[in-house]
Parts: C-alpha cells; sequence; structure tokens
C-alpha cells in the first residue's frame, strides 16, 4: 500500500516537485548574486552635492555624524541638524544625551564640526515623522536644496517617504548614503547585523507601500 501510495503521489505531482527541486538548485548556486542584488536595491543615493542645510536622520549616531563632517570638510554643507526624538532613559541618571538627536550633535561636534553650526531638533520616531518635521522646517526658513544623511541601506526607503512631497513644494533633497562600519554594505550576509539590517528594510519597505 505504501509503495502504491508513494507511486500515485510521484505520478501526479512528479512535474511540481522537478520544478520545486530546480528552483532550489537555481537559489543555492545564485545564492551571493541574489542576495547581492536585494541589497544593492536598497542603496538609492545622490551625488554629492552643496546645499543650504543638511539634516542628519536619527539612529547609528556615530556612523551618520562621521559622513556629516566628511561633507562639512568638503565644504559642500556648513550646518547640520540633528533630528531623532527617542529618549535616553539613562539621562537622568547618567551624563549621556538625552535624544538621538543630541548624541548625533555630539558626535559631530568631536569631528570637528563647530558647534554653533549644529543643531539638534528632538524630534521623530519614525522616518516618516522626520520627514513631516523636516519639511515643515524647510518650509519656514524657504529651503529649496536640502541634504538627508542616514545609513546607506536606508536611502531607498527615505526616497520613498520624502521624494514626492518634498518636489511638489519645489524643494530639492540630496539622499546621501553613510556606510556602515560594523559590515560590508557588498557582502552584508557575511555579518549577522547586516543581514538583519537588510531583511527589516524590506519589512519596513512593505510596510510603507501597503499602508
Amino acid at each position: 500500500m505504501l509503495i502504491y501510495d508513494v507511486k500515485y503521489y510521484w505520478s501526479r505531482y512528479r512535474n511540481k516537485l522537478v520544478l520545486l527541486l530546480l528552483l532550489f538548485l537555481l537559489l543555492f548556486t545564485f545564492k551571493i548574486k541574489i542576495l547581492g542584488i536585494f541589497g544593492d536595491y536598497l542603496i538609492c543615493e545622490n551625488d554629492l552635492e552643496s546645499a543650504q542645510v543638511a539634516f542628519v536622520l536619527g539612529g547609528n549616531a556615530e556612523i551618520r555624524a562621521s559622513k556629516a563632517a566628511e561633507i562639512y570638510k568638503s565644504g559642500l554643507v556648513q550646518n547640520f541638524i540633528c533630528t531623532g526624538g527617542h529618549h535616553n532613559d539613562l539621562s537622568s541618571y547618567f551624563d549621556v544625551p538625552e535624544s538621538e538627536a543630541h548624541l548625533t550633535k555630539g558626535f559631530i561636534q568631536q569631528m570637528g564640526v563647530p558647534e554653533g553650526q549644529v543643531e539638534a531638533m528632538r524630534a521623530g520616531t519614525s522616518t516618516l515623522e522626520e520627514s513631516e518635521i523636516i519639511l515643515k522646517k524647510c518650509l519656514e526658513f524657504d529651503w529649496s536644496k536640502v541634504m538627508i544623511i542616514s545609513d546607506r541601506f536606508h536611502t531607498r526607503r527615505i526616497n520613498h517617504i520624502f521624494w514626492n512631497k518634498f518636489k511638489a513644494n519645489d524643494i530639492e533633497i540630496i539622499v546621501v548614503g553613510a556606510a556602515n562600519t560594523k559590515y560590508q554594505e557588498e557582502q552584508y550576509w557575511l555579518n549577522e547585523k547586516g543581514f538583519v539590517m537588510v531583511f527589516m528594510e524590506y519589512i519596513k519597505l512593505m510596510h510603507y507601500h501597503l499602508f
């Protein structure tokens, strides 16, 4: 009876099983190429240009601050605004910055940017919130060309969230990605942090596309 069942199911599902096997073989053979494509898609940067001001989004403070300092030293941007409203619980007990924005500002100053040219704006707990806050700031000061600094793997999502609303207000954005020091974007799958970062970015992209 068992042999009969195997023969029956094999004859019925043979083509599907063979196709599935071939699919697995293709995925295994070209897994590095496929993983590379997934990572490359998330990186959507602009060429570096001068701008009236640069906004450094909250998160990964030291990495993004380093990119901001690099841009300052190149002479492309002279003024920076750090966003990020997440509160640091330790600030109530220790001498540490009270928010992501203040933490990023501190790093930027340590890296050589004068204090008077760096502002901490404790606001925004998501990229969507930050986009609304930055747009409001641009309209208030009549800025028409601004730079947005974040992680390289965040740049696709930033473009998706920022582009249309800023274009509708005649504001040009230059999206700049900071390379992560904990892994190489070109081989992110070799590092757990890199792999998780890419996975989470696709989850967030899906959320913003659907909702």
